[in-house]
C-alpha cells in the first residue's frame, strides 16, 4: 500500500476460501454494506440532492405553472427522442403484437421496479392502463417532478407506438402523488376516445381521471416496502404482465435519474430559453447544493450515524478520510469506477470516471455531487477543511479533501 494511502484490507480479501461471498459495498474500514442496504441508501442521497436541485430551479423560474410546463415539455420531446432511436422492446417485455401507446405502461412498470418504487399494476386493459406505488423515494422533491415523469412516460409511450403499426393512443396521468402527500402514487392512462375528456396544457398531467370509479385503492396494511427484486413472494424477481423476467442484478438502474434525467436538463433548459446565463445558472446551483451539504451534517448525531455505518475506528478523528470514506461507499453504489490517489490524515485524493456520474448524460451532475461534497466537509469534518477539484485529467474529477485557508470561502 502507498505511503500516501492508509492500509486497508483489499475487497478481494478471503476470495478462494470456504466462506460464502457476498455482494457488497466495502468502506475504507473493512465495513460491508449489503446490495440491498447500498441501493436504500443511494436513492436516499440521490433523492436529497435532486431536492436541492429543484431549489435552484424554482430560484430561476418562480411561477409554478411557467416552471412545471417548462419541465414538462423538456422531458417529454427528450424522451420521446430518446425511445424513438433507442427502442428496447425485448427488455421491457413489449411483444411484436402490442402497438399503440401501450408500451410506455411497460417502460414505466420495469422502471419503477428498479428505482425501488415498489406497487403493482391495478390494470393493463384494452383501453385503461392503472399503476400504483406505495413507496416513492423521489417524493421529496417536489410536485413538478411528479408531473414531469409522467409526460416523459407520455413521450417514451409515442415513441414506441411511431415503432409499430397504429393503435390506441392513451393520456398519461398522475392521479395520485406521495409528492402531493397522497398515500400513493397513482398513474392512470386513458384512450380518449373511449373515455373523453377536456383537452389540457402538458403540465396539468394531473387527474381526476374520467374511469376514477375504477380506481382500485390498497389499503395501508396490505401495501409492500421493497421492490419485487428484494421479496420472497415474488423469488426475488421482478416480472411483468407479458412475463418480462429480471433480478436484481441486471434490474439496478442508476440511482441519479431525478436530478440527471429531469431537474438538471430543465435547468439547461432555462440558459436556452435565456431566463439566466449558464455563469449564473452554475452560481444559483453551487448556492444551494452547498447549502444542502452542510445541512446534511450540521447536527452533530448524524456524524455519529456516518461514523458507525461505515465502521469508522475511534482512532480515526476529524480528518478527511470521513468524507473520503462516504464518497467511496457513493460511488461504489452507483457502480462508477475511481481511483484513490491518496487517503491519510493530512489529504485525500479520488480520482472519479465523470462517465460514471453523467450514466444519463447530464453533464452538470458531477460539479452537482461536487458542490454538495464541499458543503459536507465543512460539518462532517469541520470548517477547517475543503473539497475540491484540483488537475482533473480528461474525462475524470479529481476531488481533492485537505484543510484549505480560503478568505473568500
Amino acid at each position: 500500500m502507498s505511503k500516501k494511502i492508509d492500509e486497508r484490507i483489499p475487497q478481494n480479501s478471503g476470495v478462494g476460501t470456504t466462506i460464502k461471498e457476498y455482494v457488497a459495498l466495502q468502506s475504507p474500514w473493512n465495513k460491508l454494506i449489503s446490495y440491498q442496504e447500498a441501493m436504500h441508501y443511494i436513492s436516499r442521497f440521490e433523492s436529497v440532492l435532486s431536492a436541492a436541485v429543484i431549489q435552484a430551479l424554482r430560484i430561476i423560474v418562480p411561477d409554478y405553472p411557467e416552471r412545471a410546463q417548462l419541465m414538462c415539455e423538456e422531458a417529454f420531446q427528450r424522451l420521446y427522442m430518446t425511445g424513438k432511436y433507442y427502442g428496447d422492446d425485448d427488455g421491457f417485455g413489449i411483444h411484436p403484437f402490442m402497438c399503440g401507446d401501450y408500451p410506455g405502461a411497460l417502460i414505466g412498470d420495469k422502471g419503477d421496479d428498479a428505482l425501488l418504487m415498489c406497487g403493482r399494476c391495478q390494470d393493463f386493459g384494452t383501453y385503461r392502463c392503472e399503476k400504483e406505488l406505495d413507496v416513492c423515494d423521489w417524493d421529496i422533491v417536489g410536485s413538478e417532478l411528479c408531473r414531469t415523469t409522467t409526460m416523459s412516460l407520455q413521450g417514451q409511450a409515442k415513441a414506441s407506438r411511431e415503432r409499430r403499426p397504429d393503435g390506441p393512443t392513451l393520456d398519461y396521468m398522475m392521479v395520485e402523488a406521495k409528492g402531493c402527500g397522497d398515500r400513493h402514487c397513482r398513474i392512470i392512462a386513458e384512450n380518449r376516445e373511449k373515455y373523453p375528456a377536456p383537452p389540457h396544457a402538458l403540465w396539468e398531467s394531473f387527474g381526476p381521471a374520467v374511469t376514477d370509479d375504477y380506481k382500485k385503492y390498497t389499503q395501508e396494511e396490505d401495501t409492500v416496502e421493497e421492490s419485487m427484486m428484494f421479496r420472497e413472494e415474488c423469488n426475488y424477481h421482478f416480472v411483468n404482465g407479458t412475463n418480462n423476467e429480471t433480478d436484481s442484478s441486471n434490474q439496478m438502474m442508476n440511482m441519479s435519474t431525478a436530478a440527471s434525467l429531469y431537474v438538471l436538463p430543465a435547468i439547461e433548459e432555462t440558459v436556452k430559453r435565456g431566463y439566466v446565463t449558464r455563469k449564473q445558472a452554475d452560481h444559483i446551483l453551487w448556492c444551494v447544493l452547498e447549502a444542502a451539504g452542510k445541512a446534511m451534517f450540521g447536527e452533530r448525531y448524524a456524524i455519529k450515524g456516518l461514523r458507525d455505518w461505515m465502521g469508522v475506528p475511534n482512532s480515526i478523528g476529524e480528518d478527511g478520510r470521513l468524507l473520503a470514506g462516504l464518497i467511496e461507499m457513493q460511488l461504489q453504489a452507483l457502480v462508477c469506477s475511481y481511483e484513490v490517489e491518496a487517503f491519510n490524515e493530512k489529504e485525500c485524493i479520488l480520482v472519479i470516471d465523470r462517465s460514471g456520474l453523467e450514466i444519463t448524460g447530464t453533464k452538470d451532475l458531477p460539479e452537482a455531487h461536487l458542490a454538495m461534497w464541499y458543503g459536507m466537509s465543512k460539518t462532517l469534518i469541520n470548517a477547517q477543511w475543503s473539497c475540491w477539484e484540483e488537475d482533473s485529467p480528461e474525462r475524470k474529477l479529481r476531488i481533492k479533501i485537505a484543510k484549505k485557508i480560503d478568505k473568500f470561502a
